[in-house]
């Protein structure tokens, strides 16, 4: 146990250094008052038991791609997510079906991936039933709700082809709306109860250059900010592109592989 705690360690602290390091980078958008970048460490396919050790190790958000693992792990470690002094929160980060919002409204603070308004209008509802019935004390609160309501991020298609659908994405392609469409998607978030816009998150195309691709996604953001001025955040960056993100004003790195190591074989 405690060899498997000084090995995330060990990772832990590279990733935080080169965050570091490439937050110090201003060829691009960043300057010396840009905001603090925020490490999201990606856990999927990795047990409970390892959260829990990261959690030991400092490590206060985590993200999850797939409601039927989240959830359950979630469900382990409440009192990690209950803890009012130092509370763990689980970002929603994949493709989500509608009919998996009343699930991950349960224990999500923030979903990164909101493509399309019948998405949004899913987890609205299932956010207002699930108050509704803590209202009513026959249920626990969205864990959103002690936070003023759960942040969504306009998920944005970074490839020049069409975007994606959900059902698409399963089949290995990125999702995302384009960007006239992530301004409608953000205003609709503003008017659905519950819910609130908090920025863009976006993916480089496989094979693209990733400084075009964030390039792209800075300048949505900065369309989308003009109308809602505190949506300023930027969910971009993982293992293989990080330094570029941030080099774009990204806020928030996701970042699995190298902290978490090689999947586990059993998936």
């Amino acid at each position: 146990m405690n060899e498997r705690v000084e090995e995330l360690r060990a990772r832990l602290e590279k990733v935080q250094d080169a965050i570091a390091e490439a937050s110090t980078d201003y060829s691009a958008v960043r300057n010396e008052t840009s905001r603090d970048v925020e490490l999201m460490v990606v856990t999927k396919f990795f047990p409970a038991s390892d959260v829990k050790k990261l959690y030991s190790i400092g490590v206060r958000h985590v993200g999850e791609n797939r409601d039927q693992e989240a959830s359950v792990k979630a469900r382990d470690l409440d009192s990690l997510t209950l803890n009012n002094e130092s509370p763990l929160r689980w970002s929603f980060i994949g493709q989500l079906q509608t009919n998996k919002a009343k699930s991950v409204v349960r224990y999500a603070t923030d979903v990164h991936s909101v493509d399309r308004p019948s998405l949004a209008k899913a987890l609205a509802k299932a956010y207002t039933n699930q108050l509704n019935r803590y209202e009513a004390e026959e249920d626990s609160a969205p864990l959103a709700h002690s936070l003023g309501g759960l942040k969504c991020f306009v998920q944005v298609s970074l490839d020049e082809d069409a975007a994606a659908t959900a059902g698409q994405a399963a089949e290995g392609k990125r999702g995302g709306s384009d960007a006239d469409a992530a301004l409608e998607i953000a205003q609709l978030l503003e008017e659905l109860p519950g819910l609130s816009c908090a920025g863009v998150m976006g993916v480089p195309p496989l094979g693209g250059d990733p400084d075009q691709a964030f390039e792209r996604l800075y300048g949505i953001s900065s369309r989308l900010r003009e109308q809602f001025p505190h949506a300023d955040q930027i969910s971009a960056g993982m293992s293989g592109d990080m330094e570029s993100a941030i080099r774009w004003g990204s806020t928030i790195v996701r970042v699995g592989s190298q902290i978490m190591g090689p999947r586990p074989l059993v998936q």
